[in-house]
């Protein structure tokens, strides 16, 4: 199972940057994988109307060594279909009984949690690590839906070491970005990577050289082009559901993940802090 959702996370995670032609190969293994891993390479150049060599280096790209790994790993979504009843993540419809809606919302959400995770990089976690480590300050960023896990990092984070700050307005948030330094560590959230706001501030970081920690759901978005290291929070659109909303719950997995990393690596700073502010709470609760 694993290794089917790491061929899909990785056709979903490049498919922003891909060219028009990578494109027609990308789509067709996303709607039929089982159809394409049974295909030759000659076969599936037919099918996306270009070349076997155009296919090589669209399986490079995506880290295979060549096409038969490529196919070998689309293989194995026939055994995942099975256990899951068909598309990864699937279509709302108005005829759904209210049990149906459910169980695909789940279903989605699972999915996308796996297909996020699937495409999560060891290296670009060890350097997201070590710059939150290592930060004078960590300010994170995300307006509109973003905020809300802008706001559930920062809330984790302030239990640890580190310095962080956060604010939901945007005029203060491109304020903290202006005094920002190479020696701070920006975290920025944008579903899209396209906000026009979002990249103000991002900007703004770059001109201070800040390195910054961008989760998106877009690998050739603006926001993946400038980040230090991106994560990205992958789904599909689906009808009738509010845009990001299965990415959202990627987006708080994918800091609770560096929020639990930070404090592993950093654990005799951090553990006495932990301790600290848990029991301060406590005694807030304990209070008539």
């Amino acid at each position: 199972m694993v290794i089917a959702r790491s061929a899909l996370g990785k056709l979903r995670g490049k498919y922003d940057s891909l060219s028009t032609t990578e494109k027609k190969i990308a789509q067709l293994a996303l709607n039929s994988p089982s159809t394409v891993s049974e295909m030759t390479i000659r076969e599936l150049a037919s099918a996306a109307g270009t070349s076997t060599a155009s296919i090589s280096r669209f399986v490079k790209r995506l880290g295979y060594t060549n096409y038969r790994e490529f196919s070998m790993e689309l293989g194995h979504v026939v055994v995942t279909d099975a256990q899951t009843g068909g598309k990864l993540f699937k279509e709302l419809a108005e005829g759904d009984s209210l049990e149906t809606i459910a169980n695909k919302v789940f279903h989605s959400s699972m999915a996308s949690l796996t297909a996020t995770n699937d495409a999560l990089n060891e290296n670009d976690m060890a350097r997201a690590v070590i710059r939150l480590i290592n930060a004078k300050t960590v300010t994170f960023f995300g307006l509109g839906g973003s905020s809300i896990a802008a706001l559930d990092g920062y809330h984790k984070f302030v239990r640890t070491s580190l310095n962080v700050t956060y604010h939901p307005d945007y005029d203060i948030q491109l304020m903290q970005a202006s005094k920002m330094t190479d020696k701070d560590c920006a975290v920025v959230i944008s579903h899209s990577g396209k906000n026009q706001e979002t990249m103000h501030i991002v900007r703004e970081l770059t001109a201070n050289n800040v390195p910054i920690i961008g989760i998106t759901s877009y690998s050739g978005s603006p926001l993946s082009r400038a980040a230090t290291v991106t994560f990205l929070s992958l789904t599909d659109e689906i009808k009738y559901r509010s845009e990001g909303m299965y990415s959202l719950m990627s987006q708080l997995a994918i800091l609770d993940s560096l929020f639990m990393m930070t404090v592993l690596r950093s654990s005799s700073r951090t553990q006495p802090i932990l301790m600290h502010v848990r029991d301060v709470i406590e005694r807030t609760r304990e209070e008539p």
